[in-house]
């Protein structure tokens, strides 16, 4: 289905904005001019303008016009991580569990935690999924899904992947409680313990406390906050080490934010037949795409089965939907079915029906249109506010899509040591340490933006920034 015209028109003009044609501040042609200019009416041109506002790229002063708003790149963007010469054992510490127990903790403002806003999930077609689940397949609720999971979700997957022309089939798909189960299936099958991975620096800390309690080893490749893992120093890193994987996040990667270019993808499949090692993508991200052009995965240009596939509906119908999946090559289909029974001996039923539900009968795009500029929305304000409350010399990422910001502060400052005064006013981030197999980033910190839509939550942000004076 074509996209409305003020939408094609509003993508451009964002474009223009971010690639620096309009300034930020300068002021944006007038309604009557932009509907000149394009060959548009003047109710187009209104709605273009109002959808940019919802983007947060433009800002209505009155009386004045509209104006291009900031997108801090004056900021900088942070340092690429130095190369690590030898794999490391990841050590997590109780970083990450003082992290979980502030999110149960409802007065504190959690920018910690990667959950999606409560306000932004598609209330009536969950509640909807549910209660046609429980209406027309209630006998079959009381039945165990063992693996690989039901076979229409299966189906489903497999289609929504076809129309980024990512080609598999639903007997190559294996369902999981969540992306982190698909991943540490993936490892399971691929390594033993003692084995060395290669992972991005940074990289999300639920993929090194997986490599942790898996005995592997990890070996940190430096990456690009703009264009993801510098393939120089991961080839050269298959050439000095045995690595059995690589895991890689090239969709709005978490936490640095980058969509990695589809060249690049290809390269990661060509480096990995190379040097025949399995490629471990983590697309859990990849539906909150930006200007709702959802990113193509790795996967889509592996003909070899290398690239074992895994994805989620955490990011697009909240935590609580634990749905994952992972495909893996048909001639290991059989292993999979039984290291994943030997683990999680079923997936909850109920779960899975429900997400075929949203599906197959569900407008699910048009929502993540809507959830994407949204996001996309609070990411940037939140940006522009880091900006001007953290202390000078602050460097932002820019994402291209999700939620999630990666911030660099001076050098000497340790983040793990300002957490805890933070806790004590009710502020939860992320520190950067948890990100790290080797000890660096301890400056940085990220922070979910997905429910910065508050006064409360910009006044939690203003007090963050001062500790950091």
């Amino acid at each position: 289905m074509q996209a409305p015209i003020y939408q094609d028109l509003a993508d451009t003009i964002e474009d223009m904005i971010r690639s620096g044609v309009y300034g930020a501040g300068e002021r944006m042609p007038s309604i009557r001019a932009l509907s000149r200019e394009r060959g548009v009416s003047i109710s187009t041109s209104v709605r273009t303008y109002h959808e940019l506002e919802r983007r947060g790229v433009v800002q209505a002063l009155p009386r004045s016009g509209y104006f291009a708003v900031g997108q801090h790149e004056s900021t900088g963007l942070p340092a690429m991580a130095r190369f690590s010469e030898q794999p490391l054992q990841a050590s997590s510490g109780s970083g990450v569990l003082k992290i979980l127990e502030a999110a149960h903790d409802t007065s504190v403002v959690d920018f910690a935690t990667a959950r999606p806003a409560i306000d932004v999930l598609p209330d009536r077609e969950l509640l909807r999924a549910s209660r046609q689940v429980w209406k027309i397949e209630r006998r079959r609720l009381m039945r165990p899904a063992y693996p690989p999971g039901i076979e229409e979700l299966r189906i489903q997957v497999a289609r929504r992947l076809a129309k980024v022309n990512c080609l598999v089939s639903p007997d190559e798909l294996i369902i999981t409680q969540g992306c982190q189960a698909a991943m540490a299936l993936a490892l399971r099958i691929l390594t033993e313990p003692g084995d060395v991975v290669a992972v991005e620096a940074p990289t999300h800390y639920g993929i090194l406390e997986l490599v942790e309690h898996l005995g592997l080893k990890a070996l940190p490749i430096p990456t690009d906050p703009a264009y993801g893992i510098s393939m120089n120093a991961l080839e050269l890193a298959c050439q000095q080490w045995s690595l059995k994987a690589f895991i890689v996040v090239p969709n709005f990667s978490n936490p640095l934010g980058y969509c990695m270019y589809d060249v690049c993808k290809q390269r990661i499949v060509d480096v990995a037949r190379r040097y025949d090692v399995a490629v471990i993508e983590d697309d859990v991200f990849g539906e909150l795409r930006e200007n709702r052009q959802r990113p193509s995965p790795i996967k889509r240009w592996d003909e070899e089965g290398l690239v074992y596939y895994c994805g989620s509906t955490s990011k697009m119908f909240g935590s609580g939907s634990q749905v994952g999946w992972l495909t893996v090559p048909r001639e290991v289909m059989q292993k999979a079915r039984e290291i994943q029974y030997a683990h999680t001996v079923t997936v909850d039923m109920y779960a899975q029906l429900a997400t075929t539900e949203l599906l197959t009968n569900s407008n699910i795009d048009r929502f993540l249109n809507h959830a994407s500029v949204e996001y996309n929305r609070r990411t940037t304000a939140l940006a522009c506010r880091v900006a001007d409350s953290f202390p000078a010399g602050t460097r932002i990422s820019r994402p291209r899509g999700g939620y999630l910001l990666w911030v660099e502060l001076a050098e000497g400052t340790d983040t793990s040591e300002v957490f805890g005064e933070a806790l004590k006013q009710g502020i939860s981030f992320a520190p950067g340490a948890l990100f790290s197999v080797d000890h660096q980033f301890s400056n940085c910190l990220r922070l979910n933006a997905s429910e910065f839509n508050t006064r409360k939550s910009e006044k939690a942000l203003i007090r963050l920034g001062k500790l950091f004076d």
